[in-house]
């Protein structure tokens, strides 16, 4: 849910909800189905919003991304060129466990952070930079140029994805 919230927005979450509360709150049977909230969820999406929604809802969808290396440079003007290695895919699988990958296409967040993201150290003056950013399938980099030196790099930081090792999506600097 927070990831279609921040995908789809909270508004049009929240419309959704809203609009199946009202069609069944107090009543008898028939009762909600999870198909009726699929349905609330479509009409308050955008168009382009409708396979994720089918990817979340009525898929087993699972998601790949990992940090595979990293650099840190100090810059002449003393900020930092930081960039990150991402591999990332997208499997379907089915009620037997088979695996299909598919292409990914899709935003997730990204980040540079003074303290890993999770631990008891970390608080909102941790995150150095921040960003949804565009993942395909395959190798990407992603680069930032920050004010201070980071300590740590993540995809999908705050676990939002149904990720096969969400353990691999942070990397320390070094």
């Amino acid at each position: 849910m927070y990831l279609l919230r921040d995908q789809i927005g909270e508004t049009a979450v929240n419309s959704a909800l809203k609009s199946l509360i009202e069609a069944y709150a107090f009543r008898g049977a028939p009762y909600p189905r999870s198909l009726d909230l699929v349905a609330a969820l479509r009409a308050n999406a955008q168009p382009e919003q409708q396979a994720l929604i089918t990817d979340l809802m009525e898929r087993i969808t699972l998601y790949d991304v990992k940090v595979t290396a990293s650099s840190v440079q100090q810059l002449q003007n003393g900020k930092w060129d930081v960039s990150f290695t991402v591999e990332a895919r997208k499997l379907y699988a089915d009620g037997k466990g088979e695996e299909t990958e598919a292409p990914l296409d899709e935003t997730f967040d990204v980040g540079v952070f003074s303290a890993e993201p999770g631990k008891r150290e970390f608080g909102s003056g941790s995150v150095i930079a921040f960003e949804r950013r565009r993942l395909r399938s395959g190798s990407q980099v992603i680069r930032f140029v920050t004010d201070r030196k980071p300590s740590f790099f993540g995809v999908d930081p705050y676990n939002k994805w149904i990720d096969r090792n969400s353990d691999d999506n942070l990397r320390a600097v070094g």
